[in-house]
């Protein structure tokens, strides 16, 4: 109900949009199919307003005006399909457009990182049969629990569900040695090594393949490619341990 509500609200603003993107596409159309002279007379008249208008606002006689999501977006699409769209920038600053282009990378990237739908909530039931067989069966695991429901009848969660509902014994024993202890005692002979992803203004991928030490903290090796495969890493691998 709440996502309902929001999108109705965010509707005028929508249409807005969509009507101020018309009439830029309008003024496309009739500069493409006009005539030249006709053309020149507009581009005169608008060149003649919009000194005008920064001339006013550059003696501060006139605040500055206020630019729609729409009107960014359309020099966004400017910058990049036109070389020359810093000279007739006269109402803002270049890098006001290359930071209205940083705005709509982030939006595309959260837009394609959204959360989808995750997995389906567990049964109280299941829960609670769940605790049971971990409480009465100390010694069983998350996978003979799941074979035991099973065999009941149930459709049971994954071992990772099973292992989040599972009871903890009070009195656990200790455990030898931490991570902690463990990283900082053979910290001079550990190494790390990370996988990554770079994207590019383009929105093109790069991986980058980068191995650590530990001890000096230094990198080790690093290789950049567009296409991993298992032969590159391995190869990587193989450079990096010679």
């Amino acid at each position: 109900m709440r996502t309902v509500r929001d999108s109705i609200s965010r509707l005028p603003g929508f249409i807005a949009g969509m009507r101020e993107a018309g009439g830029y596409i309008w003024i496309l159309l009739c500069a493409l199919l006009g005539p030249k002279a006709r053309l020149a007379a507009r581009l005169l008249a608008a060149e003649s307003q919009l000194a005008m208008c920064q001339r006013r606002i550059e003696e501060k006689r006139q605040p500055k005006p206020q630019f729609t999501p729409t009107f960014r977006l359309l020099w966004v699409v400017l910058s990049r399909v036109w070389n020359q769209w810093h000279q007739v920038a006269h109402l803002m600053q270049p890098g006001t457009v290359k930071r209205w282009h940083t705005t709509a990378f982030r939006f595309y990237w959260r837009w394609r990182s959204r959360r989808r739908a995750g997995r389906p909530s567990i049964a109280r039931e299941m829960r609670n049969l769940i605790r049971r067989l971990s409480r009465e069966n100390p010694l069983w695991g998350a996978e003979r629990i799941r074979d035991t429901l099973k065999l009941l009848g149930y459709e049971p969660p994954c071992e990772d569900t099973i292992r989040k509902y599972m009871t903890k014994p009070r009195n656990a024993r200790p455990k030898s040695t931490t991570w902690l202890p463990f990283l900082r005692n053979h910290l001079d002979v550990s190494w790390a090594i990370d996988f990554f992803t770079v994207v590019t203004v383009n929105f093109a991928f790069h991986y980058v393949f980068v191995v650590f030490q530990h001890g000096r903290r230094r990198v080790i090796h690093f290789a950049i490619t567009q296409s991993p495969s298992l032969a590159w890493v391995i190869q990587q691998l193989r450079e990096a341990t010679p």
